[in-house]
């Protein structure tokens, strides 16, 4: 390809992402085909020989060909341009949300098996799967590969701090103090190597949970089927697919039966869709399709033409990678595998999407900015002086004033920074990422940790985060009668028994017990058990315990049994419910065998079967005790040997019913009876249930006529079953703990308005019985704009523009922004929701000031998990999802990102308490440095000693403090702004005050120490000899290193809360306090005593009145900050505001009919719990929040 056509293809791929101007009229179709002298691709024929009808999608086909260097005539690249470009002018519409044409796909199959050279009877053989494993790889996705140890450790020392004190090393080296530059060493590289290990070890448990997840194939290799590795699939390979089989490549499906697949980590659609032979886009069996088939026709028709409308990603006849069946069955041809597949172009699509800093990255980093000039022009300051008026540190000293007063100059610089403070952010984060572990969170990088903290809206999927992610059904109806079904999931323990037995339970008038008791009654009586054992019979799901394998918070394999499902999700729920009374497929085997099946059919809405009763004998079928087996036999005839078992839209089964069960017998079912199962659907479907019914007809011999014509009609009505993917118990107390905390909750879900409320209802995100209208909107109307936005976006970016027209066009961006963030801002329910719309969705959050935190699991996702402060992934999720994300739910429960953010709160909380400990004595030693020099002393301190004491005695409790636990109350607080600093107004006069408090102490210790050894104030005694002198000041810098050393260990225990007394916290409830004061106390007299080492840090012995002097002073800045403390909680002085609404937040439960309306958040002993609320306190307290 040429430089041009290069050029001319980067154009076009730019334009393709906005509107360029209106283009000329294209040459025709006959001009462009005709025009074409050299041999012909195919591509090129199909393009020539699609006449008028040629469409923005073929010729995206056309420029894909282009892409990969496929040669086309000069006109027909020039129609590709100006086609493009005036159709994204018409339409303007955004590139990704177009749809590529795939030959493979779309051409005739017999050219496709010729493509491929395959006989679609044997597959192919060894030898060419061989020889194409070789051409095109391993059947995987190219994933970045892992950042390597070393790398890790230089990214350490991106860092303000860090570079200040490689700078103070190079500094020190340079001017001969070889023991303070190699302490400041050691501390780097301490930090460095704790950092990369601990980032290091979290990519390892996400391969080591990547490798867990291996998928095998049925393929024809040489006429015989046979298993294989996922990774080994070829293009050419014929693949059999069945239910609960994942799709291991693209797929060309030649033969199916009534296949349906999950698409929903391509497209973000939940549910299921049809697949075919034929190509064409596919169409979604929506929710509210569904609910069609149920019977609750209301809008289904507007729906499903709109449906229409809709430009699919996906075609009808193909099964993508990464995709499951999850009903029917079927066969294909894989073209195309690895980074060729449909998830494989999205992945490399993906571009990286800048995130932004993490909050507390962001304000260290401005802090240590701060602290770095403030520093350095201290230290000129100090050094001009000193140069100026040729007084230098020491008048003894033989060494020139200049070097003197550098010396100074980089003591006071490695006095402000603190050393210890990248070291404990490290291990602060550090130890939170492996708290977070422990709790199912596997967070990615350290610095989102404290982002999480910050979190003021959680965007999050509804299917398996807010839900279990597994259709359960929750209620069965029979012989006029409701029936609850307890239990969650696939586990099938559970009790079902009438309703009113459940009234009784809620208004207090049975016990648990007493629903045990009616529970034994149902299955003694077998009365629900015949309306089972039909939806068992009819249909294919599965639900065996099987071991499941995971990564612990070790990053270990572990093997535990679970309850899992196979086929159809609505099916499962049937089999599940059947469990519940003892009834079992394999169990069903020794007394029903299938004779003749008809699948199910969108146009039938319908499946059934015709069952051998092998057991005819009622007599022995009615005193059998295996539940199931003769479940039949009250309502059949005598002598009935088949049954023909219905099961589908209750629409459609009702109306075909001619008989019913009522109580026991079996009766007409009339209109009268048949409006009354009408209006039981309408009322099921309400509640968001997806609702199904069955019926039976039974026959004397086998019916030669096993169609579904003959056997779908009059019926015997037995009842319903509503299902319901429930929400996670934990949710509900999730979201009230969320909103406790001022942390917004948005649900973002490809289910239909009516449905999306509901089920917002249901987990407390909306207030039943309000009007949700505004808080509820289709992303339809989002979309559209959110895909200007980018026209926009990359116009801005990529157009030669004149000043009027960039103005002209940020107006208009920031008009439509304004239109966004004014949806969003009240929006609680985003319905109908496609993965792009994610991007807009968190952007305008973003906007608007929020650090947003967004859920995925699709690759669809990943631009927008990138985009957000805190992308969330699944661990059942996609790898290019969990590669994008700041973090992986081990359990996808809602209820983790919840408990993380509690973390994140904690850990930012504990950062600030040490940042507040360490600044205030490094700040309180800067000052005792500066003064003393400027009254003509020697610097109190010398540059060794300060390293030691801002490792050892503030670095050692600072970590303590770094482990802190939570303060009580931290989650009714609301998220902390991100324009608000590291240093609130309560820490900075804390610091004023210990800095004031402890200069003048050290000072007056200094001045008091020369006097006592020295006989001069300044300790330069004439009548004493030199040597003499060195030695005195020597001891008075012991005194004052001594005193600031027990000054800050004692006050250590006062940082541990801003407000809270240490003595109501209990003194010794940090155990790891206890251990930080006790090292570092041992450690600071070991090198103040033992001969050697207190010589290189300049320390002497002290005597009884000098230690006095020490100890005296010692409690007494913690005595002025406990007096601080005081003075703060009587005023209220820099009290953080509650939440807004934090405990008048009524999150509805929807228990108890109206008599509690919500849960108040409490705090216990560090745990929180909480209570429900009436209607009148949750009145109460929302007119006190109101006030």
């Amino acid at each position: 390809m040429t430089d041009h056509d290069n050029d001319t293809k980067q154009a076009l791929l730019e334009q393709g992402q906005g509107s360029g101007p209106p283009a000329p009229v294209p040459p025709t179709f006959q001009q462009m085909s005709s025009s074409a002298s050299q041999p012909r691709s195919y591509s090129q024929t199909r393009l020539g020989s699609l006449g008028r009808t040629f469409s923005t999608r073929n010729l995206f086909g056309v420029i894909e060909e282009w892409a990969k260097g496929v040669p086309i005539p000069k006109d027909s690249r020039e129609f590709c341009e100006s086609s493009l470009r005036s159709e994204l002018e018409r339409k303007k519409t955004h590139v990704q949300h177009l749809t590529f044409v795939d030959e493979n796909a779309e051409m005739p199959l017999q050219d496709l098996l010729e493509k491929w050279n395959v006989d679609i009877n044997k597959g192919l053989t060894t030898e060419q799967a061989k020889q194409r494993l070789e051409t095109f790889g391993l059947n995987q996705l190219e994933s970045d590969p892992p950042t390597p140890i070393w790398r890790l450790f230089l990214e350490q020392f991106n860092d303000i701090l860090v570079i200040l004190l490689i700078a103070a090393c190079i500094v020190s080296m340079a001017l001969g103090q070889y023991a303070a530059g190699t302490t400041i060493v050691i501390i780097v590289m301490f930090n460095a190597i704790l950092g990369a290990v601990q980032e290091h070890g979290a990519g390892a448990a996400l391969d080591a949970l990547k490798a867990l997840q291996v998928t095998n194939a049925t393929i024809l290799r040489n006429g015989v089927e046979e298993p294989i590795d996922g990774t080994m699939v070829v293009p050419g390979d014929v693949v059999i697919l069945n239910t609960g089989n994942s799709a291991v490549a693209d797929i060309r499906l030649t033969e199916v039966q009534d296949l349906e697949s999950n698409e929903a980590s391509l497209t973000g659609e939940s549910e299921p869709v049809k697949k075919t032979i034929a190509a064409h886009r596919a169409a979604h069996v929506t929710t509210e399709e569904k609910k069609s088939a149920d019977g609750n026709t209301n809008g289904a028709a507007a729906a499903e033409e709109e449906s229409k409308k809709e430009d699919k990603l996906t075609l009808s006849n193909v099964v993508y990678m990464g995709t499951e069946v999850t009903n029917g069955k079927g066969k294909g041809i894989v073209i195309h595998t690895g980074m060729k597949t449909k998830i494989g172009l999205l992945a490399e699509r993906l571009k990286s999407v800048d995130s932004g800093q993490s909050p507390l990255k962001a304000k260290l980093a401005l802090l240590g900015v701060r602290l770095g000039m403030a520093s350095v022009f201290i230290s000129l300051v100090i050094f001009v002086i000193g140069v100026s008026t040729g007084r230098g540190a020491d008048p003894t000293s033989s060494d020139p004033v200049w070097l003197q007063m550098l010396l100074v100059a980089v003591s006071l610089t490695v006095a402000a920074v603190p050393e210890g403070l990248p070291v404990c952010v490290t291990m602060s984060l550090a130890i939170g990422m492996r708290h977070m572990t422990e709790k199912n969170a596997l967070v990615r990088k350290l610095a989102s940790v404290e982002t999480l903290g910050s979190t003021s809206i959680i965007c999050t999927d509804k299917t398996g985060t807010l839900t279990c992610g597994k259709m359960t059904t929750v209620q069965l109806w029979f012989d006029h009668t409701h029936y609850k079904v307890t239990g969650q999931g696939y586990n099938p323990e559970g009790m079902i028994y009438p309703m009113a037995d459940e009234g009784k339970k809620n208004k207090g008038g049975t016990t648990d017990d007493d629903a045990k008791t009616a529970f034994e009654k149902v299955k003694t009586e077998r009365s629900v058990e015949s309306l089972l054992t039909a939806f068992v019979l009819c249909s294919d799901a599965t639900v065996e315990l099987e071991d499941v394998k995971t990564i612990n918070d070790r990053g270990e394999e572990k093997v535990t049994q679970e309850w899992q499902g196979t086929g159809n999700m609505t099916e499962r729920s049937l089999v599940v419910a059947a469990r519940k009374l003892g009834i079992e497929r394999t169990q069903l085997t020794n007394g029903y065998a299938e004779k003749a099946q008809n699948p199910f059919s969108s146009k039938r809405k319908m499946m059934s079967v015709i069952v051998e009763i092998l057991n005819s004998k009622q007599e022995d079928d009615a005193k059998s005790t295996k539940p199931g087996i003769g479940a039949f036999t009250p309502i059949v005839e005598e002598g009935t040997k088949f049954v023909g078992i219905t099961k589908g839209a209750p629409n459609r089964v009702i109306e075909r019913s001619t008989l019913m069960v009522e109580n026991g017998a079996v009766v007409k079912m009339d209109e009268k009876k048949k409006q009354e199962a009408i209006e039981t659907v309408n009322q099921l479907s309400a509640q968001a249930l997806r609702v199904l019914a069955v019926g039976i007809r039974p026959f004397k011999s086998m019916p030669e006529d096993t169609s579904a014509a003959n056997v779908e009609q009059d019926f015997i009505f037995l009842g319903l079953n509503a299902a319901i993917d429930p929400e996670r118990p934990e949710v509900i107390t999730a979201i009230a703990k969320a909103a406790n905390a001022g942390v917004s909750t948005v649900m973002i879900t490809g289910d239909y308005l009516a449905t999306a409320r509901a089920i917002a209802e249901n987990i407390g995100l909306l207030r039943k019985g309000e009007d949700n209208a505004d808080k509820v909107m289709d992303c339809k109307e989002l979309r559209k704009m959110g895909a200007d936005i980018t026209r926009m976006e990359k116009d801005l970016q990529g157009k030669a523009l004149t000043r009027d027209q960039r103005q002209k066009l940020n107006a208009e961006l920031d008009v439509l922004h304004q239109k966004v963030d004014q949806i969003t801002a009240k929006t609680k329910v985003y319905a109908r929701a496609e993965p792009f719309d994610k991007i807009t969705i968190v952007e305008s959050y973003k906007r608007q000031g929020h650090v947003a935190c967004m859920t995925g699991d699709g690759v669809n996702d990943a631009a927008a998990l990138q985009g957000a402060n805190i992308g969330v992934a699944m661990g059942s999720g996609t790898d290019v999802a969990k590669g994008a994300a700041d973090m992986v739910l081990l359990d996808d429960s809602f209820a983790t990102i919840v408990a993380a953010i509690e973390e994140g709160r904690k850990i930012y909380s504990n950062i600030c308490k040490f940042v507040f400990f360490l600044l205030s004595t490094n700040v309180a030693e800067v000052f005792v440095i500066l003064i003393a020099m400027l009254a003509g002393l020697q610097s109190p301190l010398v540059p060794i000693q300060i390293l030691w004491l801002n490792l050892c005695t503030d670095g050692a409790p600072a970590v303590a403090l770094a482990l802190e636990q939570a303060e009580p109350g931290i989650m009714d607080e609301g998220p902390r702004p991100l324009s608000e600093p590291v240093l609130e107004k309560i820490q900075l006069t804390g610091i004023a005050i210990q800095t004031v408090l402890e200069t003048a102490l050290c000072l007056y210790a200094y001045i008091q120490g020369l006097m006592w050894n020295t006989g001069s104030w300044n300790g330069h005694n004439s009548a004493n000899t030199d040597d003499e002198n060195k030695h005195g000041v020597r001891k008075a810098q012991t005194i004052v290193i001594y005193l600031i050393v027990f000054l800050e260990l004692m006050r250590a225990y006062t940082s541990r809360a801003l407000r809270t007394s240490v003595f109501s916290m209990g003194i010794c409830s940090n155990v790891n306090m206890q251990y930080a004061v006790i090292f570092s106390v041992v450690f600071t007299l070991l090198v103040g005593n033992v001969p050697g080492l207190k010589d290189v840090f300049s320390m002497e012995y002290l005597d009884a009145r000098e230690w006095a002097l020490v100890l005296g002073f010692t409690p007494i800045c913690a005595i002025a900050d406990e007096l601080t403390k005081c003075v703060y909680r009587a005023t209220g002085f820099g009290e953080r505001p509650k939440a807004r609404n934090a405990n008048a937040s009524a999150i509805n439960s929807g228990a108890a009919a109206g008599t509690t309306v919500g849960l108040r958040g409490h705090e216990k002993d560090g745990e929180s719990y909480y209570v429900a609320l009436s209607v009148e306190e949750n009145k109460k307290l929302e007119s006190s929040a109101a006030e």
